[in-house]
């Protein structure tokens, strides 16, 4: 190799090299770029969810603890009021009656948890209880391990759990749905299932149709820093396995039924 072609060689490797560079830098910053993008959306997702929440509890909290009270004592006035028509009375006590009734269930169903101070674990169970009553779907939920999670992670799990049960009525077609909760290495373990017809999750996510359902469940486990997996058997209904982080200095959990644990 002459020096001519030598110092054409160089020139080429130095070019290459340059590139190779400029290829590396460019990806790099792109994956940085992504990275930081996923970052923000998981950030405007907690902060909406966040600010949801706040709002509910608000809301929940003004009906059940001042336009409540507020009727009932309007109520307690009529009561002992004097008139020559009872029957006007007595209808405007009745109605008077069914607003702090559905003030009541409005403020249970916007911040359940919050406003009666229940664990999720009672607040589902008391919402299950409602269903039972009045869907063909029959739920049963199952506790392996009794498990204590702060406020947020309360609220979360029980409108995750709420978000399951609602879907499974609307699109499952199914006769029953077992929820079961326990611990697994320091995380929260939900799994459910349903004998409906099933969905493939996969398909739906590549598809980008997931409906406002699932995509609520899937952005409260997105908040909560958790996965979720589902059954790819779609003649066996649909499965649920959730996976929630929980730091042992929020965590007491108790073993309740230990022998039952797969």
């Amino acid at each position: 190799m002459g020096p001519q072609e030598r110092t054409i060689f160089i020139g080429f490797g130095f070019v290459a090299m340059l590139i190779a560079l400029i290829l590396v830098y460019f990806f790099l910053n792109m994956f940085k770029q992504r990275r930081l993008y996923r970052q923000l959306q998981l950030d405007k997702l907690n902060a909406e969810i966040n600010a949801s929440e706040i709002e509910r509890n608000n809301i929940a909290t003004e009906l059940h603890n001042e336009i409540g009270p507020y009727l009932s004592s309007v109520k307690m006035r009529l009561d002992v009021l004097e008139t020559t028509n009872p029957q006007n009375l007595a209808s405007c006590i009745d109605a008077l009656d069914k607003c702090v009734t559905q003030i009541r269930s409005m403020a249970k169903t916007l911040s359940p948890l919050t406003v009666m101070e229940l664990s999720f674990q009672e607040a589902i169970n008391n919402y299950i209880h409602n269903i039972n009553h009045d869907s063909q779907l029959k739920i049963s939920f199952t506790e392996i391990d009794i498990v204590r999670l702060p406020s947020v992670q309360n609220n979360q799990v029980y409108r995750m759990l709420q978000e399951i049960i609602l879907n499974t009525i609307k699109h499952a077609k199914a006769e029953t749905l077992k929820i079961e909760i326990s611990i697994e290495n320091d995380k929260l373990l939900i799994r459910t299932a349903d004998d409906g017809i099933g969905f493939d999750l996969a398909k739906i996510q590549a598809q980008h149709k997931m409906g406002l359902g699932l995509f609520g469940i899937q952005s409260r486990i997105d908040f909560l820093k958790g996965t979720m997996a589902t059954s790819d058997y779609l003649s066996k209904g649909t499965r649920y396995n959730i996976r929630i982080p929980i730091t042992n200095n929020i965590l007491n959990t108790v073993s309740t039924n230990s022998l039952n644990k797969k």
